[in-house]
């Protein structure tokens, strides 16, 4: 048995042959291919970084120039500084037609009464609307018979009506007044200070107590007090 143990036969021998010869090409193969094909030269970074570094500074030259050109643009437009008793004059010429807010003329007394709406939109701060309204509450009312009547105005704000009321006057004060005794409900309704009430009211009145002697006669009735009273008889007649 030991005898035979390393007997090998022909074809056993030339096997182990071959495969030695294989291991030593597998072992010798990573030799001879850096010997035939050697690897490349690792990249040369530092010319990269050379050329980044150039272009940062050519940036940084270029903002420079451009704050250069700036701030010598900004020196051209500041204007010549000159004191008050300089003999220095103007580079041009003062516009004269042009006037700031408080070379603006004072505005103009109006009636109130007779003022149109183009009137009233020469006061501050009145505009078209604020000036339709005012004319169209003095038309409903009959006239104006003083100044504080004008605040009454729809939509009127009392900062408005204070800033203008320095140059309001009270002119000719003839007021259309409504006679008591031929005008129906709805037309003494129409009126601002007469609500469909008080106006349902006055016919009710003169129904049940003939024609109204005076004005005062409005007294008797329980939804006229002072104050009504004081609003409402300047625009009353009874004939």
């Amino acid at each position: 048995m030991p005898d035979t143990f390393f007997d090998f036969s022909r074809r056993e021998r030339l096997g182990v042959a071959c495969l030695l010869i294989l291991i030593l090409v597998f072992q010798g193969l990573p030799f001879v291919w850096t010997r035939v094909r050697p690897e490349p030269p690792l990249t040369d970074t530092s010319g990269i970084a050379e050329a980044d570094r150039a272009v940062t500074a050519l940036l940084a030259e270029g903002a420079r120039e451009k704050t250069r050109r700036y701030d010598s643009m900004r020196a051209s437009w500041k204007r010549p500084a000159y004191r008050r008793d300089s003999t220095f004059r103007r580079p041009w010429p003062r516009d004269s037609s042009r006037k700031t807010a408080w070379e603006r003329k004072t505005p103009p007394v109006i009636d109130i009464n007779t003022a149109d709406s183009a009137e009233w939109e020469r006061l501050p701060y009145i505009g078209a609307g604020y000036a339709g309204r005012i004319v169209r509450f003095r038309e409903r009312l009959g006239g104006f018979h003083s100044r504080i009547q004008v605040s009454e105005a729809y939509g009127l704000p009392d900062s408005v009506f204070k800033k203008i009321q320095p140059y309001l006057q009270l002119g000719d004060e003839s007021l259309r007044k409504i006679d008591l005794n031929e005008t129906d409900e709805k037309s003494l309704a129409d009126h601002p200070y007469i609500n469909t009430k008080l106006a349902r009211a006055i016919i009710r009145y003169r129904s049940a107590n003939g024609r109204f002697r005076q004005v005062e006669d409005l007294r008797a009735l329980p939804l006229v007090n002072d104050s009504i009273y004081r609003k409402i008889e300047k625009y009353l007649t009874a004939p």
